[in-house]
């Protein structure tokens, strides 16, 4: 590898670093503190775009902005834990065509683009879903052996 080539590729996984360690600060920052600071509240009177309850679709909000953002800094099962992050910005954009007053679809929308982006390009290298890549792919293999095998990507 040419010593460019080298520093484009770490110049992309320090970006994806900065990306997905950026992201879930932002998450825990702007929306976590705010959640569990008024938790009860929160349980009570949270929008239920679902149909699940009020508490339910709270804790799945939880879940989502919480355990999977933590998931996502560290780049443990990156693409996967950041889908329920897109579905949650995706339900305030819901709420929001809805009339509902609390949505706020501008942060929705910026929440959600650094996700959609690690869905499609994955963790980068400084990520733990690298250091587990074999096991990640054995697992796969075994799983869905087929569908596995149609990945196309040697590395």
């Amino acid at each position: 590898m040419s010593p460019m080539a080298a520093l484009r590729a770490r110049s992309l996984d320090l970006g994806l670093l900065v990306l997905r360690v950026g992201s879930a600060a932002l998450i825990w920052t702007f929306h976590m503190v705010r959640k569990l600071a008024d938790f009860d509240h929160e349980l009570r009177a949270f929008p239920d775009p679902l149909g699940v309850g009020h508490a339910a679709s709270f804790v799945m909000a939880l879940g989502a902005e919480g355990v999977c953002s933590l998931l996502v800094a560290l780049g443990l099962a990156t693409r996967l834990s950041s889908l329920p992050i897109v579905f949650t910005m995706m339900m305030v954009l819901v709420l929001g065509a809805r009339g509902f007053e609390g949505a706020d679809v501008q942060s929705a929308i910026l929440y959600a683009l650094p996700y959609v982006v690690l869905v499609l390009t994955g963790p980068g290298r400084w990520s733990l879903d690298h250091r587990l890549r074999d096991r990640w792919d054995h697992l796969g293999a075994r799983l869905a052996p087929k569908a596995w095998g149609l990945r196309g990507d040697k590395r």
